[in-house]
């Protein structure tokens, strides 16, 4: 038997028996001291892995939030026994608990902006032309020419991720008063513009939500995905090494308790 975990809660009580698991499974906590992981026990091994399998993790993971502070745990995230569960959770104890205290009654919202970065490079282009740019080298040789294109790709590039910086800054603007914390990566992409997380407390959800419609009003030539509430799945922070190695570096790290949305 395998014991597959969903995440971890500010209780070390029971959490009923209306949440059902993967494959309907039963879930149920594993305690230590004040918190406990989440967890159902499979008689074998994920097969199935689908979309559904996916939501059913998620499902599980929404269903916590509505009464606990929760730390989602990446889909897929395995153990073998008991044992190895409350050596992780032992090793990361501060952690967790500091993470649980911090993110309590907050909720992540996500925005992606989509720009036409293939128009902008454009406008760029034809209001810089060649002519009207100083270069560092005058002549026509081959190794001339290389440097002068050159630099001129690097002066695209450069007004390019600077009209992209103050657009974002635009677009941050808008949330500053009622998000507690930010994750932004910028430029994924050439027309990805921003990919940001926020993290906002429960009381400020409604707050947020008009922020993004002024946005959607105010600057309406960009394109927006928004989602969420969601468990703060971008905004967990581990600092501290385990103290005990008898549990591979992968199953500590890489399952407990990253787990990522977009």
């Amino acid at each position: 038997m395998k014991i597959y975990i969903y995440g971890i809660i500010d209780s070390k009580g029971r959490i009923g028996r209306h949440i059902k698991g993967l494959r309907r499974t039963r879930v149920y906590t594993i305690p230590y001291r004040n918190i406990s992981i989440v967890a159902s026990t499979l008689n074998r091994e994920i097969q199935d892995i689908s979309s559904d399998r996916i939501v059913e993790h998620e499902i599980v993971v929404e269903r916590l939030m509505e009464n606990f502070a929760v730390l989602p745990v990446r889909f897929h995230t395995i153990f073998n026994s008991k044992k190895d569960v409350l050596t992780v959770i032992s090793d990361y104890y501060i952690d967790f608990r500091e993470n649980l205290n911090r993110l309590r009654n907050k909720a992540e919202f996500g925005i992606k902006v989509i720009w036409d970065g293939n128009a902008i490079r454009e406008r760029i282009i034809n209001n810089c032309p060649e002519k009207s740019q100083r270069m560092p080298v005058s002549g026509n040789s081959p190794a001339k020419s290389f440097i002068k294109e050159k630099f001129q790709k690097y002066k695209i590039d450069k007004e390019f991720k600077e009209e992209a910086e103050r657009c974002i800054i635009a677009v941050d603007s808008f949330f500053s008063g009622a998000a507690a914390e930010k994750r932004l990566e910028k430029l994924k992409s050439e027309n990805l513009l921003l990919s940001a997380s926020y993290l906002v407390d429960k009381e400020r959800q409604n707050d947020f939500k008009q922020s993004f419609e002024e946005l959607k009003s105010t600057h309406s030539d960009f394109k927006y995905l928004f989602s969420g509430p969601w468990p703060p799945y971008n905004f967990i922070i581990l600092k501290r090494k385990p103290i005990r190695q008898n549990i591979s570096e992968a199953d500590m790290i890489n399952g407990i308790p990253l787990a990522k949305r977009w």
